[in-house]
């Protein structure tokens, strides 16, 4: 991540120019760019070139070019620009693309009195600055617009007579975009219009020696390596999204609120508007005190967003007597203030996020109407979600409503395809399914994922093709935590499991309890390259145990390590006082684990009776895991009457309900027991076909399909099975030598045409099956 950290240096300086502080207003694209209409060279086929071939290298060599001209976004030093032409002109050359550069080299040529030179460089900033006021208001829904540098913003609004008056980063982690909201307005004043600026999607892309690229990892790398930077010289963005950050972390909100308070008063909007999230989910005596007290302030100076914020206040009561039209004036005074209705389209999502389960007011849904009939794009789609969530079935989607949701210009997300998918999902396929595949090439995660996740169950137990994979890393980094968990699962099973990482790790900062906890097996696991060991691991575990949410399956994790000394000396008696605490409580899970280490004798010997008990009860709960585990115990170690017989009908009920581990274990049983009252290779190959349709089974799994194909003699499909179970056994640690030699012999096996049998040794002193 070494670039990473060096270019976040270099951003911090690019950016310095902008105003810390909130101002206020801003106005249409149109009307910001009257300089900038010369005839326009091929931007897109620029910025294509650029994202392909770039590197981070020369985006940080360019960026020090700036620093040595004396750049002060209207003047340069003509001597510094004489001094270092040939390094600008290297700049202009592998940077291109960066408005930034191309202004600085415009001012180096005015100062120099290179016309020619300043004319080129003025019509590249002229196209550069055309396509980004493009892409700032094409539709509902845009892509943030792509820069290399904070610092091209801050050139664009320079080129176009605009003054920033305030900004924020709106996102807490790149999805796949990080998206920097600026309001600008034009010098003379004006309304004032939002932009969104994207930087950090660039610079992952162009590091292309980064061990993280290609993950989300690696984005999530420059955001925090660029906040810390930033907030250390005290940029108000930087120090507001860090206030987020730590106000996420807390647990109560006392906490959460006192996290949000000193950056909201610094005038931090996203701290701001947090603070009043928090105040109206979960209020408590003195939880706004002050707030308002902040926003009145910025609402008189004409911040568009502080105004709309304010509002929500009347509206909700936060801070200040409810007063609904004292809402609705404020409200409408922003919707003034702010370019093309944005205000209204904006209050609209903190009433949503607010109200989630609400229709939309009648307020507000006549003011979405009147921005819609206006020509708003955003408003109109947000009329048409809103009916159908409101009226479901009963709803009618218009060809003009279809047609909305599925124009290009609003799906630069591809949300609206999504949308569409989503409606037609149980009414026409064959549109849910166009729209699904077009809303995943506009880089939805959600439809990406829901197309990997098509494939993968086509593909079954055959290892992910280079389309699934693709799909699910597009999904990953556009911060579906699933897909985050899938492919680093894809890694483990190939034997990387330290690259893993990459994609774990941006899922549990996101909040997935699974990717949590499966890096947690892998630390304990004691893989080499990972950034974690056992003993990280157990702490890492021991910090969940006192969480309501999380505390049962820490503490169930914990009494795994303590009863293989993972992490930390072999403990039976705390692994099972961790168990019971639990199971006492109704954890069923718990119980389960119980169960099993008494059944077991792992912590402690003679107590099966107490096992027994356990496992019944969990049953009880209709658990099939606990099916599936009892029967397993009861089929080859149980020793009572009937136990092998029951241990077998056991894991057959579960199997029938579609329980993997139990499916895996009657194919077992059926295709090598040794025992022909139950051996039955037939019956066995159906279940084992069924477990193989699973993705992402196992080795495990896979070598009882192996099995199963040698056990009719399909001998030749059991050593191509076999085989990956082999490979995948060599690729992990964890498997040990002597799992190793077992997978090898059984490869031995049916490579000369013979099928595992399973050694009578095992059932002696049992029942056998009636």
């Amino acid at each position: 991540m070494q670039a990473t950290l060096r270019i976040s240096t270099l951003l911090l300086a690019l950016a310095s120019a902008l105003p810390l502080a909130a101002q206020a207003q801003v106005q249409t694209p149109a009307q910001a760019q009257p300089a900038l209409v010369q005839a326009a060279p091929d931007v897109a086929g620029q910025w294509s070139d650029f994202l392909a071939h770039g590197t981070i290298e020369k985006a940080n060599a360019a960026a020090l070019v700036i620093d040595t001209l004396g750049y002060t976004v209207d003047s340069v030093d003509a001597d510094k620009c004489r001094q270092h032409a040939s390094e600008l002109a290297t700049a202009l050359r592998d940077v291109p693309v960066s408005m930034l550069i191309q202004r600085a080299a415009m001012l180096c040529d005015e100062a120099t009195g290179d016309r020619a030179g300043a004319e080129r460089a003025s019509a590249m900033l002229a196209a550069l600055a055309k396509d980004a006021f493009a892409q700032a208001t094409r539709g509902a829904w845009p892509k943030p617009v792509r820069i290399v540098y904070p610092g091209d913003a801050i050139a664009l609004f320079a080129s176009a007579g605009m003054t920033v008056r305030y900004e924020a980063y709106s996102q807490r982690h790149p999805t796949p975009y990080f998206p920097w909201m600026v309001a600008a307005t034009p010098r003379d004043g004006g309304q004032e219009q939002l932009f969104s600026f994207d930087f950090i999607d660039t610079l992952q892309t162009l590091d292309r020696k980064s061990p993280a690229y290609g993950t989300p990892y690696l984005r999530m790398g420059y955001v925090k390596s660029i906040m810390d930077a930033e907030a250390k010289q005290g940029l108000l963005r930087s120090v507001d999204a860090m206030a987020l950050s730590a106000a996420a972390a807390a647990e109560t909100p006392q906490a959460k609120s006192a996290a949000l308070r000193p950056a909201a008063e610094q005038g931090g909007i996203t701290s701001t508007q947090a603070w009043m999230f928090v105040c109206a989910l979960h209020a408590y005596a003195g939880c706004s005190d002050g707030l308002i007290d902040i926003l009145l302030p910025q609402a008189e100076a004409k911040h568009g967003y502080a105004m709309l914020l304010l509002a929500m206040a009347y509206a909700e009561g936060i801070g200040v007597k409810a007063d609904q039209k004292a809402a609705e004036a404020l409200l409408d005074a922003a919707d003034r203030q702010m370019a093309q209705h944005k205000a209204v389209v904006e209050y609209t999502d903190l009433y949503t996020a607010v109200h989630p389960d609400k229709d939309l007011p009648p307020f507000l849904r006549q003011r979405l109407q009147a921005a819609r009939d206006a020509g708003n794009a955003a408003a109109a789609i947000i009329l048409i979600t809103a009916d159908m969530r409101a009226k479901g079935k009963s709803f009618v989607l218009s060809s003009a409503d279809e047609a909305q949701l599925a124009d290009p210009a609003n799906n630069g997300t591809g949300r609206g395809f999504l949308v569409l998918s989503q409606w037609y999902e149980d009414r026409d396929k064959a549109k849910s399914e166009d729209f699904l595949k077009r809303a995943a090439s506009a880089g939805d995660p959600t439809a990406l994922r829901h197309l990997a996740m098509q494939l993968r169950r086509a593909q079954g137990s055959a290892p992910p093709t280079a389309e699934a994979l693709q799909w699910f890393e597009k999904a990953a980094n556009g911060g579906d935590t699933f897909a985050m968990y899938y492919r680093g699962l894809i890694d483990v099973q190939e034997g990387k499991p330290s690259n893993a990482e990459h994609w774990l790790i941006p899922a549990i900062v996101q909040g997935d309890e699974d990717a949590l906890f499966f890096l947690a097996d892998l630390w304990a696991a004691g893989h080499a390259g990972m950034s974690g060991t056992p003993e990280r691991a157990v702490s890492m575990l021991e910090s969940l145990t006192t969480s309501d949410e999380y505390g049962a399956r820490a503490r169930r994790e914990l009494a795994s390590l303590a009863m293989l000394g993972r992490g930390m000396p072999k403990n039976p008696e705390r692994a099972r006082a961790l168990l019971t605490q639990d199971a006492r409580a109704g954890d069923v899970k718990s119980q389960i684990d119980l169960g099993v280490a008494l059944l077991y004798g792992r912590i402690g010997h003679g107590e099966q009776a107490s096992g027994r008990k356990w496992m019944e009860r969990a049953m009880a709960a209709h658990s099939d895991d606990a099916m599936a585990a009892f029967g397993s115990w009861l089929y080859y170690q149980g020793t009572g009457p009937g136990d092998r017989a029951r241990g077998l009908a056991l894991s057959r009920k579960a199997a029938d309900r579609d329980d993997t581990t139990a499916i895996n274990n009657v194919a077992w049983y059926l295709c090598v027991s040794s025992d022909q009252r139950v051996r039955d290779p037939a019956a066995g190959l159906v279940y084992s076909r069924k477990l193989e349709a699973h993705p992402e089974i196992g080795p495990s799994a896979l070598d009882t399909v192996a099995a199963c194909e040698a056990s009719v003699g399909h001998y030749a499909r059991a050593v191509e099975l076999q085989q990956r179970v082999v490979d995948s056994a060599k690729g992990l640690s964890a498997a040990g030598p002597d799992n190793l030699k077992e997978m090898q012999a059984r490869l031995a096996l049916y490579q000369a045409g013979k099928p595992y049998i399973e050694d009578p040794a095992i059932y002696s002193g049992q029942d056998q099956i009636p």
